[in-house]
C-alpha cells in the first residue's frame, strides 16, 4: 500500500513538474478585451471607436415603393422625356409601366470627436436600390447621398443644400411619398457644396457658401431649325459649362415651435455662340467665334419657408409651407420640374394636349440679350396624428413658369424654321394664336401613415397633378410621340392621378 502512495504521489509531482515547464514556454496571457463603451456626448446611439476617443452611430432603413402612374424615382408621371397619354400610360412617348416598384436599402455612419476647435463630424450616406424602370428592366444603383466633414463652422462635401428652405411638402417637411415637383430641394440625392455657419444662438444661424449649379437650358433660337415637341425640353440648348459654383447666403431658425428659413441665391448664365442672325456677319461660320454670344448674366432666386408645431391640437401635429421665387433659374424655385406634357384620354372622345417647356432662358436670332424665364413656386401642407400610431396628411403645391413678350412674340418655340414655316419636327400653332411655351403646374394630394411599432412605417398617398398650358386652342404636332400620331390636337388643361404604397424599416435612428 505504501508502495502504491508513493508511486501515485511521485506521478502528481512529475504532472505539475511537465505542467510548469509547459506553461513558461506559453506566450504572455492577452490583456483583457476592450468592451466597446457608450458614447454620451452626442445622443442616443454613440458608441466610443475602441483605442480612439471617436464616437461613431450606424443607423439606416430598408424601404419598399409600390407606385401606379409614377415613373422612376417615384416621380408622378405628367410627361417627363415625352408626352404621355392620361388613360393608357403604357402609350405615351415610351411604353411605360403603369405600375412600377422600387426597393432600397440605406446606411449612414456619423463619427464625431472633440478638438480645440468644436467638434470634428464626418457623415456618410449610401443607398443600395433596385428599381424597374420604364423598359420594365431591373436597375440597380449605388448612390452617395451624403459624404461631408463639418468642423470649426465649415461644412465640406455633399449634404442637403443650406438654401434648401424649411416647410417643404417632401420628406424635409409633409413627407409626402412623390417626388415632389414643385419645390426647391436637394435632400434626396444631396449636392456638392462648401458652406460656414455662425452661430448667433437660441437657435438662429446665419450661413454662407457656394454650391455646385442647379441649371436648366439656355435654349439658342438663333438657329434655322429649332425643335420644340410637347412634354419634352426643347432642343438647342446653349448654355456653356460651369465657370463658378453658385454663391448663397441663409438665415435659419430652430427653435420649440418649429423651424424656419429664408435664403438668397445666384448663378451664372453663360451662352454660346450664335448659330444665325444679325451677330453673325455675312460669310461667317454659324457657332463660331467669328459670331459673337450673349452678355453674360446672372439667375437669381429668394427662397423661404417654416415649418410650425401644433402639438396643442393633437400632440405630432404640425403644418408646413413655403415660397420661392427665381429669375432666370428655374430650379431654385421648383428643382425637379421638367417640361411637361400630357395626352388627353383618347376613350373619352379628345384629341387634346397639355403642354409647357422649361428654360432658365432663350437668346434669339437677332439679340445679344438672354431673356430670362421667370418662375414661383408655393406649397403648403397640415399633418394630423388621430393616435401616436396614425397619422393623416393633407398638403398642395403650385409652380408657374413664365415666359417675357419677346419670347412668346418670336413664336420660337412653335414654329420651327426662321420663316415661319414647320419641319418634320416640333409644335406648331394654328389659328393665329400666340406661341405661348409658358404653362402653371399644381398638385394637391394626402398620406396616411401607420406606424404598428417604433420604427415601422407603412403609407398610402395619393396625388392628382394637373398642368395648364398657356396655349389654348389647336396646336398641330409634327412629330409622332408613341402610340400618338402627328395632327392636330386642342391645347387645354389636364389631370393625372398616381399612387404609392411605402413600407419602411428604420433602424438606429436612421430616417
Amino acid at each position: 500500500m505504501k508502495m502504491v502512495k508513493s508511486l501515485l504521489l511521485g506521478s502528481a509531482a512529475g504532472l505539475v513538474a511537465v505542467a510548469g515547464a509547459q506553461a513558461a514556454d506559453l506566450p504572455v496571457k492577452a490583456k483583457p478585451v476592450q468592451y466597446v463603451k457608450i458614447c454620451s456626448l452626442y445622443g442616443d446611439g454613440f458608441y466610443y471607436i475602441p483605442g480612439s476617443e471617436t464616437c461613431l452611430k450606424i443607423s439606416g432603413y430598408v424601404r419598399a415603393d409600390y407606385g401606379y402612374n409614377v415613373d422612376t424615382n417615384v416621380v408622378h408621371v405628367y410627361g417627363t422625356n415625352g408626352a404621355q397619354d392620361r388613360s393608357r400610360v403604357a402609350e405615351g412617348i415610351t411604353r411605360r409601366n403603369a405600375f412600377t416598384t422600387r426597393h432600397r436599402a440605406n446606411s449612414s455612419f456619423d463619427t464625431r470627436t472633440q478638438t480645440a476647435y468644436g467638434t470634428l463630424r464626418t457623415f456618410a450616406s449610401i443607398h443600395f436600390e433596385n428599381e424597374v424602370d420604364e423598359g420594365n428592366i431591373n436597375t440597380h444603383q449605388l448612390t452617395v447621398q451624403r459624404a461631408f466633414i463639418q468642423w470649426a463652422g465649415f461644412t465640406l462635401g455633399r449634404t442637403a443644400s443650406f438654401v434648401d428652405p424649411a416647410g417643404q411638402m417632401g420628406d424635409a417637411g409633409m413627407r409626402s411619398l412623390h417626388q415632389i415637383q414643385t419645390e426647391s430641394t436637394t435632400g434626396a440625392s444631396g449636392i456638392n457644396q462648401i458652406a460656414y455657419t455662425w452661430q448667433l444662438g437660441n437657435g438662429v444661424t446665419f450661413n454662407v457658401g457656394a454650391d455646385e449649379e442647379r441649371v436648366r437650358g439656355l435654349h439658342n433660337a438663333s438657329a434655322g431649325s429649332f425643335v420644340a415637341n410637347a412634354g419634352a425640353n426643347p432642343g438647342g440648348n446653349g448654355r456653356i459649362g460651369q465657370q463658378a459654383p453658385s454663391p448663397w447666403v441663409a438665415l435659419r431658425v430652430n427653435q420649440a415651435w418649429g423651424a424656419a428659413s429664408i435664403a438668397f441665391i445666384a448663378q451664372n448664365m453663360r451662352a454660346e455662340y450664335h448659330t444665325g442672325g444679325a451677330p453673325c456677319p455675312a460669310g461667317a461660320q454659324p457657332g463660331t467665334t467669328q459670331c459673337l454670344y450673349p452678355d453674360n448674366e446672372f439667375g437669381w432666386g429668394v427662397l423661404g419657408g417654416a415649418n410650425i408645431k401644433f402639438d396643442w391640437i393633437a400632440p405630432g401635429d404640425y403644418a408646413a409651407f413655403h415660397l420661392n421665387y427665381a429669375v432666370g433659374a428655374v430650379r431654385f424655385a421648383a428643382n425637379n420640374l421638367q417640361s411637361p406634357g400630357l395626352y388627353g384620354s383618347r376613350s373619352k372622345g379628345g384629341n387634346n394636349i397639355a403642354m409647357g417647356w422649361v428654360s432658365d432662358g432663350v437668346y434669339l436670332r437677332d439679340s445679344l440679350d438672354i431673356e430670362k424665364t421667370t418662375a414661383w413656386s408655393a406649397g403648403v401642407g397640415y399633418a394630423h396624428y388621430w393616435s401616436p400610431q396614425w397619422s393623416t396628411t393633407w398638403y398642395g403645391s403650385y409652380a408657374k413658369i413664365e415666359y417675357n413678350d419677346t419670347v412668346v412674340n418670336s413664336n420660337r418655340f412653335c414654329n420651327v424654321t426662321t420663316d415661319g414655316a414647320t419641319t418634320t419636327g416640333g409644335t406648331s400653332v394654328l389659328s393665329g394664336q400666340a406661341c405661348d411655351p409658358s404653362f402653371a403646374y399644381w398638385a394637391v394630394g394626402t398620406h396616411t401613415d401607420w406606424y404598428p411599432v417604433s420604427g415601422l412605417r407603412f403609407a398610402v398617398d395619393v396625388l392628382y397633378t394637373q398642368v395648364q398650358s398657356a396655349m389654348k386652342g389647336q396646336v398641330h404636332i409634327h412629330s409622332a410621340q408613341g402610340n400618338r400620331p402627328t395632327g392636330v390636337y386642342t391645347a387645354r388643361n389636364l389631370g393625372i392621378t398616381s399612387v404609392i404604397f411605402r413600407a419602411q424599416r428604420n433602424w438606429g435612428g436612421g430616417d
